[in-house]
């Protein structure tokens, strides 16, 4: 008896057309990840200058609302000087020439002038009628300043706080530093934008002198 011959099993195969068509396509893959990466950068931009913000204290300063810049009378104020104690106010200089300097540890020409404002200091320390200086740091700690202070050897110098920066408001301040020039009647008669040299401070007194003589 033969055999009938068995026809054999023909592999399966897949059906390549409906896999492929399973299969996202690249063009939509890439325009799917692209927002997502974007966002991602934003997050990331954001994040970055946040921190550098909060690493550069001159991003905190803000102009204060502009005002006559000289002839008015300087407002009155009381605040904590350095040792966090001592109270001070314009009107503890009545009857003195008196500037009033506007600075932070993180303004350059600050920086560049607090020696010559010490050696003001140092010359006039004797004379109780004579001119006198005060200066307000802007929102920094008194640890901070007294830090900074040590670091560039300034000790003598007469620190103030305006830790919310409300006296910088009053006076108008736009910019760093800023020193106002006071008469012995508490008007400010003189303003100095920028770095104060030591020269500069004698000259101011001379005007002071000269406009005493004119009333």
């Amino acid at each position: 008896m033969q055999d009938i011959p068995q026809e054999k099993e023909k592999p399966k195969t897949e059906d390549l057309s409906d896999t492929e068509s399973q299969r996202p396509s690249p063009v939509l893959l890439v325009f799917l990840i692209l927002p997502l990466l974007g966002i991602f950068i934003a997050l990331v931009m954001i994040a970055s200058e946040t921190q550098a913000e909060q690493n550069n204290p001159a991003q905190t300063f803000q102009p204060a609302p502009q005002r006559n810049l000289i002839n008015f009378q300087a407002p009155d104020f009381e605040i904590p000087m350095l040792d966090g104690v001592t109270l001070v106010s314009p009107s503890d200089y009545e009857g003195r020439p008196l500037f009033i300097n506007f600075w932070a540890t993180w303004c350059a020409p600050c920086v560049r002038e607090l020696p010559a404002l010490e050696e003001f200091v140092a010359i006039h320390a004797d004379d109780e009628n004579g001119p006198a200086l005060l200066t307000i740091n802007l929102g920094e700690t008194p640890e901070e300043i007294e830090g900074f202070l040590e670091e560039i050897g300034v000790q003598n110098l007469p620190v103030a706080l305006d830790a919310n920066q409300v006296i910088k408001a009053d006076y108008g301040v736009q910019n760093l530093p800023t020193t106002y020039i006071l008469d012995e009647t508490g008007m400010v008669r003189f303003m100095k934008l920028g770095e104060m040299h030591f020269e500069e401070m004698g000259l101011y007194l001379q005007e002071l002198e000269a406009l005493k003589a004119e009333s």
